[in-house]
């Protein structure tokens, strides 16, 4: 979304209780703890939160961090396919 978009605060609230859903739900999940797939999940979605929570809403996230969430959830979703 453009920064400037008039819809950018609610996207990242609908975001940010979206991951905090994700995190409630998984976390408590033993079994799932130690393995890859949630881990790099749960660092993406903690980077991205973080980013919201430290610059606000409509600041972007920048490339270098952007491209590592990314490479994080591509390595989550190959994890995944792999049964870790």
């Amino acid at each position: 979304m453009d920064k400037n978009d008039p819809n950018v605060a609610d996207a990242v609230a609908v975001l940010r209780e979206t991951s905090n859903s994700w995190v409630a739900k998984y976390r408590r999940e033993k079994a799932l703890l130690g393995r890859a797939s949630f881990r790099d999940m749960y660092s993406a979605i903690n980077a991205v939160s973080g980013h919201y929570i430290s610059f606000g809403p409509t600041v972007p996230i920048p490339a270098k961090r952007r491209a590592r969430i990314l490479e994080e959830v591509e390595t989550a979703e190959k994890a995944l396919l792999r049964g870790r």
